[in-house]
């Protein structure tokens, strides 16, 4: 047997990995967002099409027609993958166009059952002879495909993330991060193919490379963490826009004025940055306001996303709670509890980037200066 050979029984633990993932994926073992994970699941079981595909070519198994059975999916992995993903960064609302996805796919299809299929069964075609365009999309559309749905993908879970901070205070149980480390474990299979086409040693070791690839991939899709409450406040996909255009016309300056005096004094007086899970929405039915004209207000009036009003003001209320008495006997964590925070990473992000000190480095600096 052979050292490549060899090297292709890593494609049938990658494959066996695939169909496993995939299905736990399929069936909603996390029990997260049921139509975002058969989406996923259907995307690693196409994958896992491939590696299975790569690993009967390695030993010489199975004939032409499965091979090419195991091929056919192939242009509907990505858009798969663009699916769960959009489904992940906005569950409730509707996906338009998603049958435009697949379209490539059902056209290759299509060109596999007249030009392909009768070929492998030694059956005459008679049909006419395709340009030699069609040949050259056929062979190389599945690598541009990669890209482009790697890019939307990437990009659809930016603007996630960046949504997030204009409507809440906190972002560690929803901001998909574990989906940002997926997708860099894709990219990482998307550089291997590429690499394994014009250098030898990569072509060599690709298999073993591949593995790592879906061990990362596993390790991502099964650490996802459930989305609390998401949709209550999630925005439209052009809130960061519409409130500058349309709210302009609506809002005068004066108004603003009025209304971010309104914000402050009602956020601050009443301590509404205390709550830990304080959202747009919750202030925003707090103070009597839209949460289009609050978003309006805090980015035109106050120069700041809701993420930052919050934390800052959470911040000032933290800076209190350490040099206090009365609270000598919390550690940080209980600080930042008390002072309206529901993690510790985000405490201290936040605090340092305010105060250019840690929570512990504020206490010693305020204690020598008295």
């Amino acid at each position: 047997m052979s050292d490549i050979n060899i090297l292709a029984i890593f494609y049938a633990f990658s494959g066996g990995a695939l169909w496993l993932l995939g299905s736990l994926s399929f069936l909603g073992v996390n029990r997260v967002n049921a139509r975002a994970d058969k989406w996923l699941g259907v995307f690693y079981c196409i994958l896992a099409c491939t590696f299975t595909q790569l690993f009967l070519e390695g030993f010489g198994i199975g004939g032409s027609f499965l091979i090419h059975l195991l091929e056919l999916p192939r242009w509907a992995m990505l858009p798969c993958l663009y699916m769960a993903v959009n489904y992940y960064v906005s569950p409730s609302l509707p996906k338009k166009d998603w049958l435009l996805h697949f379209v490539p796919f059902l056209l290759f299809l299509l060109f596999s059952l007249v030009y392909l299929m009768p070929n492998l069964f030694h059956k005459e075609n008679h049909l006419p002879e395709l340009p030699p365009w069609i040949g050259f999309i056929v062979r190389y559309f599945f690598f541009g495909q990669m890209v482009y749905y790697w890019i939307a993908c990437f990009a659809l879970l930016r603007r996630h993330q960046k949504n997030l901070k204009m409507v809440a205070s906190f972002t560690e149980k929803i901001d998909l991060e574990w989906l940002r480390y997926l997708l860099i474990s894709v990219l990482f299979l998307i550089f291997i193919r590429i690499l394994s086409i014009s250098n030898i040693h990569v072509t060599y070791y690709s298999p073993i490379l591949y593995f790592l690839g879906i061990i990362l991939l596993a390790y991502s899709t099964l650490t996802q963490k459930s989305i609390y409450a998401i949709e209550t406040y999630q925005p439209a996909e052009n809130d960061e826009i519409a409130p500058k255009k349309t709210l302009n016309e609506r809002l005068s300056t004066e108004q603003v004025d009025e209304l971010k005096y309104t914000v402050l004094r009602k956020t601050v007086d009443e301590k509404l940055y205390l709550d830990p899970s304080l959202t747009l929405s919750v202030l925003s039915d707090k103070i009597g306001i839209s949460t289009h004209e609050l978003s309006y207000v805090l980015n035109n009036g106050l120069g700041k996303n809701f993420y930052q009003f919050i934390n800052e003001l959470r911040t000032e209320e933290a800076k209190l709670l350490l040099l206090s008495e009365d609270t000598k006997h919390l550690d940080m964590f209980g600080v930042a509890i008390r002072a309206g925070f529901n993690s510790k990473t985000t405490f201290y992000t936040t605090f340092k980037k305010a105060t250019k000190l840690t929570p512990k480095e504020y206490i010693k600096a305020n204690s020598e200066a008295t």
